[in-house]
């Protein structure tokens, strides 16, 4: 595994650290913090990006994207990261439903669909998981009944992302008979559908960032059904495999985090007056926390090799998850308790410095559920790697 930038993967790099460079200054700063504040500042953002060739970017060039393999892919990323551009918000679009449909939907499905979250016009949503249905997604209840011209779906989602803000959703409902894995469908559904109800779930931030989404006789034609009905599994391991890549390669850029840790601590005495970083304590902490970060951005580079050869990364990716979620916890509240009271009144001023890194570490908590628990991950890394016997 070469970390190396190739000759042409620098220019890149240098191409997209110059193109930063003059954009970012052109978005209408600052970013909002609400999320429903965020769009219109995210549809600017994501436009620039469209315009310049960069939405996409892995994405075949017969479908919009540049057909950039992995490994640009998270250069992109790096630079975007060192830039301080925007986050996205269409990153289900973008990486999961976007993917999907261009792997297993119809022509009609891709050109309807695949533009626009390009453009960034429209906001997609996953609906997967359910009160009685998360980690163990198989165990899904929503029942998609046949009708003329289409299907009637009756259901509840939950722990769904954006939802609120979202055109369309990728949806999972169960067709037919026999256990588990058999009998699931996954359909594409337009959130604006007649029996879709959305309610906001605020989380420990007073935002509503997840939803839970109800849904009543909603009807979806036959032709927003992607791949074969009662063939939805397959599908749906597709999707997840593009999540749990993104999530491996990490939503935070670790390295990054922790020089900024060090900046912050640079700065900060402890109650008698003395520099904080003279602590052996804190260095020790730092040190730790330091070469954890190198390990995760290893790990990342892995799973992005094993993606550029064309192979899939596999359980890798799995590695990727457990090793990243409770190092951004550790991360996060070491930062935070350095702060007085631990950080716990950041959150009623967004201007403190320290309200993003509270922040960051209650959504950390979250990133342990998403694309499959911690006790989902030890099992595939149990059963696909060490060749332990099934639970």
């Amino acid at each position: 595994m070469n970390l190396a930038d190739s000759p042409d993967e620098a220019q890149f790099r240098g191409e997209v650290r110059h193109w930063l460079a003059e954009t970012l200054p052109t978005l209408p700063w600052p970013e909002p913090v609400d999320l429903v504040g965020k769009v219109p500042f995210w549809q600017r953002w994501q436009q620039l990006l469209f315009d310049a060739g960069y939405a996409g970017l892995s994405w075949p060039k017969e479908f919009g994207g540049q057909g950039a393999d992995a490994i640009r892919r998270a250069i992109f990323t790096e630079e975007l990261d060192r830039a301080g551009a925007p986050e996205r918000l269409n990153t289900i679009g973008e990486d999961f439903a976007g993917p999907t449909i261009i792997d297993f939907g119809t022509d009609a499905q891709k050109e309807r669909f695949l533009r626009p979250i390009l453009t960034g016009e429209e906001i997609w949503c996953q609906l997967f998981s359910e009160p009685e249905a998360g980690s163990d997604l198989a165990s899904l209840r929503t029942k998609a009944t046949k009708v003329d011209g289409g299907w009637q779906i009756n259901g509840q989602k939950i722990w769904t992302s954006r939802a609120h803000i979202a055109a369309h959703a990728i949806l999972l409902a169960r067709t037919g008979g026999g256990p588990r894995h058999k009998g699931i469908t996954f359909f594409l559904l337009p959130m604006d559908s007649p029996g879709v109800q959305v309610r906001p779930l605020p989380h420990m931030l007073g935002e509503a960032e997840f939803n839970e989404v109800f849904l009543d006789d909603v009807f979806i034609p036959d032709d927003l059904v992607v791949g074969a009905v009662d063939g939805g599994w397959k599908v749906a391991m597709g999707t997840l495999a593009y999540e749990r890549v993104a999530i491996a390669t990490g939503r935070v850029n670790t390295k990054r985090a922790v020089d900024e840790l060090i900046t912050d601590i640079a700065t900060m005495t402890d109650d008698s007056g003395k520099p904080l970083g003279q602590s052996p304590t804190v260095r020790q902490k730092i040190a730790d926390l330091y070469g954890r970060a190198l390990v995760h951005y290893l790990i990342g580079q892995r799973v992005i090799t094993l993606a550029a050869a064309d192979g899939p990364p596999g359980p890798v990716t799995s590695i990727g998850k457990l090793y990243f979620c409770p190092l951004v916890e550790d991360l996060t509240d070491f930062r935070l308790s350095l702060e007085p009271l631990g950080g716990q009144l950041a959150a009623e001023d967004e201007h403190q410095h320290a309200a993003k890194w509270l922040r960051l570490a209650y959504q950390a908590r979250g990133t342990a559920i998403a694309g499959g628990s911690t006790f989902i991950q030890r099992n595939i890394v149990a059963e696909r790697m060490l060749d332990m016997p099934r639970s």
